[in-house]
């Protein structure tokens, strides 16, 4: 590991020296090897792996690694972690002494999670040193773009803290992540807002003043180092960045120093001068390998790129790598090498000649057929230069079905399937004091009993599958349980009215329904019927003539509930009204009510046609006066009676004839009393309403052949032919005055 490093030092070193830019970021010094650093404490929950060293100084707190992995060394509170704290407070500071070249105040990095254009290109920063007054925010996409020059360098100086949503992405193009920094004055939290539950990829070295939490599942290419506060981690993956180029040139033909004492380097193996076999003593390959991932599930492909590079000066002849997968990998053929063979037995990837300043590349594809971390290295033929990769295999999601619901003290069995083989275990969280426990497990069920403390509510509960020494667990898939208890004893809310009439119809309702509960009704008393279903949060009652009962049972899976009972008690309805017609010529039409009892109130309603003396429709009192402006018009008058507790009676009705309080005596000139039933009497237009009145008829000598008192209508000049006679009429009007008049008739047979 530390000659690993002390070479990307030496590379990091050199690719910053032949910078295109001005920048210069500082060195990193003794921190260069950590992967994460902090000063009190560095906590892990789950499997965290990182690859590279983790420390802390001046503090010694590191837990968490008995279930995490450090592909490194631990040092708690060593001397090497106190030197890289040094650097990293150095660090720190030169960060913020570099001049802002963009302000980005109030702005956010990415285009967040709403599908669009700007969201899939996300936010693109070119080399520059960018300052935030403020809260800086990563929500989505995150783009570095070197913009063809690998040696581009990024600063982020952030004057508060960072958050970076769950599910951000930070990419890094045609640029070293070495060159990426986050200077942070307050706190790093990943996994606040974004998408819940999402892991983010991240890329850079954060360089934080207190803390940093990374988020459940967040993988970093990069460093998070603090210069003061103390670094959470939960189920991470992090590991160093590559160098520039990698490889020692120690390949037989390499230098191990200047071996003939002419300040040259001659290319022997630094014993005796002697030149290397192969390749030539003037050829200096350079290799490197990589992978399209850190982790990965267990029967995904996994593509490894394998370069070697000639830096020269001279040619190489009969160039070979050998790289053999080892167990775990499973090769999936064709292999794609730029040039020369590979040999997936032998595992030998023969070049041949590269000539100086050339690279050759080999991809190869293999499936993940077993668990755990799995380091593939390919060597130069020789075996002096060598670089490897290293990926997580984790196992699959794993499948689990059982009921949604269980009862406060019952149980719920859940089948669990797609177990990856090499799952020692599985790891169930349910929620802490929620009272819910696991009663028994194995890797194709478990059983959770809810407590009597338990209460009822939805409860999140978290399944992931777990292998022995494994670098990271499975995904955790989520089970949602709903615990409920018997129902309480339901609340009746009754009608909103003084007082309930018989007849009527009246809806009851459970006060505060709950989910899941089957609300069961009945209704007894005379008269008293239940006129909706029998179920439900709300029923509709028919009021008897006596007392009553409305009675609701509560029931769920886990029991029924005392049932509620509403007692109910009826106002009698007043007695239908009685109509007496007070109509006539001089009282108009005048209607009342026969006998009316005192503190009823008696609501009228006008027929069609007819309106009543202030020209509405309705109207109330014992007593209503209408009126129409169609002397033949013809309708029914309405009227029933309430009492104080809004009872009403039943409707009680009477045929109004606007005719019957007519004053206009018409006296027709001709009728036919020829026995057709039409027009057959002498009718005069509203004499009836007038009885006081006398009628004489004359023929046309002057001769008396009709006389009456009080007409009604009812002369048919029965056996007098057809001719002209002429009438005598008197009647009596509403002033007590006689009024006569005079006219002919004829009779048409």
């Amino acid at each position: 590991m530390k000659k690993i490093l002390h070479l990307i030092a030496a590379l990091f070193a050199v690719s910053l020296s032949i910078s295109a830019q001005t920048l210069n970021p500082p060195s990193l010094g003794e921190a260069r090897g950590f992967a994460v650093l902090g000063t009190t404490a560095v906590n892990s929950t789950g499997s965290s792996v990182v690859y590279g060293d983790l420390g802390t100084s001046p503090g010694n707190l590191v837990t968490g690694f008995t279930t995490g992995i450090v592909v490194g060394d631990i040092e708690r509170g060593t001397t090497a972690a106190a030197k890289a704290k040094t650097d990293v407070v150095r660090v720190y500071n030169e960060l913020g002494q570099f001049t802002s070249t963009q302000d980005l105040t109030g702005q956010t990095l990415g285009g967040g999670f709403t599908a669009s254009d700007a969201a899939v290109r996300g936010t693109t920063l070119n080399r520059g040193v960018y300052n935030y007054n403020g809260n800086a925010r990563i929500s989505g996409r995150l783009k570095f773009d070197g913009q063809n020059n690998p040696n581009s360098i990024f600063i982020i100086q952030v004057n508060g803290d960072l958050v970076i949503d769950p599910g951000s992405a930070i990419n890094v193009f045609n640029a070293s992540v070495n060159n990426i920094f986050f200077r942070v004055t307050g706190n790093i939290t990943v996994g606040t807002g974004g998408v819940v539950g999402a892991p983010s990829n991240l890329s850079g070295n954060f360089v934080v003043q207190n803390n940093a939490l990374l988020s459940l599942g967040t993988s970093l290419v990069g460093r998070v180092l603090s210069a003061a506060g103390d670094i959470a981690l939960n189920n991470n993956n992090i590991s160093l960045p590559e160098p520039v180029t990698t490889g020692t040139g120690d390949n037989n033909g390499g230098d191990e120093g200047d071996d003939d004492g002419d300040g040259n380097d001659d290319g022997g193996d630094g014993d005796d001068g002697t030149p290397g076999n192969n390749p030539p003593v003037n050829a200096t390959l350079r290799i490197s390998k990589s992978a399209n991932g850190t982790n990965f599930i267990i029967g995904e492909n996994v593509m490894y790129t394998i370069q070697v590079t000639n830096t020269g000066p001279g040619d190489a002849t009969n160039v070979t790598v050998e790289d053999k997968l080892p167990a775990g990998l499973s090769l999936l053929p064709p292999t794609e090498a730029s040039q020369g063979t590979y040999n997936a037995t032998t595992g030998v990837w023969a070049i041949g000649s590269l000539n100086a300043n050339q690279t050759a590349t080999l991809r190869i594809t293999a499936k993940t057929t077993v668990l755990g971390l799995i380091t593939n290295t390919a060597v130069i033929g020789g075996g002096d230069e060598s670089d490897d990769a290293t990926i997580c295999v984790r196992p699959e999601l794993p499948n689990v079905v059982g009921a949604r619901e269980v009862c406060t003290n019952g149980s719920v069995t859940y089948a669990v399937s797609n177990v990856s083989f090499g799952v020692t275990s599985l790891a169930i969280v349910v929620p802490p004091t929620s009272g819910l426990v696991i009663e028994s497990q194995s890797l194709s069920a478990f059983t959770i009993k809810a407590g009597a403390t338990t209460l009822p509510g939805t409860y999140s509960i978290t399944v992931v599958a777990v292998a022995l020494g494994n670098c990271q667990n499975s995904v955790a898939f989520p089970v949602e349980l709903i615990v409920r208890a018997a129902p309480a004893t339901p609340v009746i809310t009754t009608p909103q009215v003084t007082g309930l009439c018989s007849a009527l119809t009246y809806q009851y309702s459970i006060a505060q329904p709950e989910e899941g509960v089957v609300y069961t009704w009945s209704v007894t008393g005379t008269g008293w019927e239940r006129t909706s279903a029998a179920t439900g949060t709300q029923v509709q009652v028919k009021a008897g003539t006596g007392p009553g009962r409305v009675t609701v049972v509560a029931t769920n899976a886990c029991g029924t509930a005392t049932a509620s009972t509403q007692d109910v008690v009826p106002n009698p309805a007043p007695i239908t009204p009685v109509i007496i017609n007070n109509s006539g010529p001089c009282t108009g039409l005048a209607y009342s009510i026969s006998n009316p009892v005192a503190g009823l109130v008696y609501t009228w309603t006008a027929p069609a046609g007819f309106t009543f003396a202030d020209n509405s429709t309705t109207a109330t009192g014992t007593s209503v006066t209408l009126k129409s402006s169609d002397l033949n018009a013809v309708g029914t008058l309405a009227v029933s009676a309430s009492n104080a507790s809004t009872c009403s009676s039943g409707l009680a009705s009477a045929e109004v004839r606007a005719s019957d309080a007519g004053t206009e005596i018409v006296v027709p000139t001709v009728f036919s009393p020829n026995s057709d039933g039409i027009n057959d009497a002498l009718v005069i237009r509203n004499l009836l309403n007038f009885p006081d009145n006398d009628l004489t008829i004359y023929n046309r000598w002057g001769n008396e052949i009709y006389k009456t008192k009080g007409y009604k209508n009812n002369w048919m000049a029965s056996g007098l032919e057809e001719a002209t006679y002429f009438y005598v009429l008197r009647v009596r009007g509403c002033d007590g005055k006689d009024q006569v008049f005079r006219g002919p008739v004829q009779v048409v047979r």
